[in-house]
């Protein structure tokens, strides 16, 4: 992977200050496979945090439902507004097929889409 394909350290939500102030402020928007936070923010890139329960599943489960969130934003954060996302996993996720989960993350954040003429 080369240039803005990867999902970088500054792509990502770390601290849990940053995780509280999306949860206070942002916008909470529901789906069957995860509820989804969203709030704008300053710094000229999308950032995206992940957080996946024990009642998801074991390790595996939890694993794989990261990262097919994570292969979702990494293909379309270039289509993506200055926002952070924080994306609460749930029990439905780890078995859902990648097409069907890209399209729902799109479905919920299309109003932070950039409009590409």
């Amino acid at each position: 992977m080369t240039g803005d394909a990867r999902f970088r350290p500054q792509d990502r939500l770390r601290k849990r200050s940053e995780y509280q102030v999306i949860y206070d402020k942002g916008q909470r928007i529901p789906s069957a496979s995860f509820v989804v936070f969203v709030l704008r923010n300053g710094l000229g890139r999308p950032r995206l945090g992940i957080t996946a329960t024990r009642r998801v599943g074991g390790a595996v489960r939890r694993n794989r439902a990261k990262r097919l969130v994570r292969e979702v934003f990494r293909r379309h954060k270039s289509e993506l507004e200055n926002v952070d996302i924080v994306l609460n996993v749930r029990t439905s996720l780890p078995g859902a097929g990648y097409t069907r989960l890209e399209a729902e993350f799109l479905a919920r954040l299309r109003p932070f889409l950039l409009k590409i003429a």
